[in-house]
Formats: C-alpha cells, structure tokens, sequence
C-alpha cells in the first residue's frame, strides 16, 4: 500500500502515520515531503516490531515500513 501524503496538512499527516503505525499492516509505503513526519516515525516505532527504510527524491521522502514477523 503507498500513502502519498504531500499535498496535505501537517495535521494531517501526522494523524494518517498514527493510524498507519497503529493499524495490522504487513507492508507499507508513505511519501511526505514534511521533516517532521520523518523525525516522528523513528520514535514511533521504537517499541514496535516495524523495519523502517526511509529515501530522499525528487523533493520527498518516502518511508516503507515493513512489519516484522513474530517468531
């Protein structure tokens, strides 16, 4: 799933990456082009078992975020 994200409000965005981060996902990508998110994702997942891989282009990030599987 890819969530583009920048054409949004800040508010927003970080709503949607709260629910996004909360939610059963197995796979996920999210394009923003806010620092803020970039910096908030890391501390969000921190005691989470998601994989975080983020990229800077073209003027915006992407984040793809992975859930980890239990073993």
């Amino acid at each position: 799933m890819v969530i583009d994200l920048r054409n949004t409000k800040l508010s927003y965005q970080i709503k949607k990456v709260n629910e996004i981060i909360e939610s059963s996902f197995k796979e996920t990508s999210i394009i923003t082009n806010e620092e803020t998110i970039i910096k908030m994702i890391p501390m969000q997942i921190l005691n989470k078992k998601i994989k975080c891989k983020m990229k800077f282009t073209d003027n915006s990030w992407r984040v793809n975020l992975v859930a980890k599987e239990a073993k």
